[in-house]
């Protein structure tokens, strides 16, 4: 596993678990496998309604728990003092552990948004480099849209390193200094998420890469979100 080393001296697994619209019955399990196969950083949040289950596998996974990294959120609409401290205690409450290694608003430590091979946020990088401010993908499959996991640039690039097109499109941004929470709750696919590090993309690679950028996002947040919760702007 590679780390990222973040502006507070903590380090960071470049690949995570990230546990957005999994059910919480699902939860347990799902950790526990992606741990089995590996993984060592887990994404939740309190708006996703599993933090329990993630704090169950913690406990029974058989790892250390300074050997994991456990990343929770605060709400978007909770940003007054009294309102973080209500939801961080809820989350610690909910997930039963004694810290978390990283309380997410989105900024400025780590700042998590939707990144991925069709819309690489390269301003954006541009912009946290100065701060030392690491970039989190969240969807860093575009949630398997527009053909991504067929692009035809992916899949020969994939196949000069025996790799998939989804592989190839994580180890873009690996490359590029981007820490990756693909969601799967299926165990094949965290392996084949995970096994990342075997290969290194070309100069020639990455330029290919870089000219499937089409500067949109595909998910619709969180400008749609806000149209529902314009108070946390």
């Amino acid at each position: 596993m590679e780390y990222k080393v973040l502006n507070n001296g903590l380090r960071m697994p470049m690949v995570g678990l990230g546990v957005y619209n999994i059910s919480e019955r699902e939860t347990q399990r799902v950790v526990e496998d992606a741990i089995s196969v590996g993984y060592r950083s887990i994404d939740t949040a309190a708006m996703y309604y599993n933090e329990k289950g993630v704090g169950d596998a913690v406990r029974a996974c058989g790892v250390p728990r300074e050997e994991l990294f456990i990343t929770t959120k605060i709400c978007d609409s909770c940003y007054t003092k009294e309102e973080t401290l209500r939801t961080v205690d809820h989350s610690m409450k909910q997930l039963g552990l004694d810290y978390v290694d990283l309380m997410l608003i989105h900024w400025p430590v780590v700042n998590q948004c939707e990144t991925h091979v069709l819309y690489q946020q390269r301003k954006m990088l541009e912009y946290l480099r100065p701060y030392n401010v690491a970039l989190e993908a969240w969807s860093p499959l575009a949630e398997g849209r527009h053909g991504i996991f067929k692009n035809p640039v992916l899949m020969r690039i994939g196949e000069k390193y025996g790799k998939t097109s989804a592989q190839v499109a994580l180890k873009f941004l690996i490359q590029n200094g981007i820490i990756i929470i693909p969601k799967t709750t299926h165990k094949e696919r965290m392996v084949e998420n995970i096994n990342l590090f075997d290969f290194t993309l070309s100069d020639d690679d990455l330029r290919e890469i870089r000219l499937l950028d089409t500067g949109r996002n595909v998910t619709g947040w969180p400008s749609d979100a806000l149209k529902y919760n314009p108070e946390s702007v």
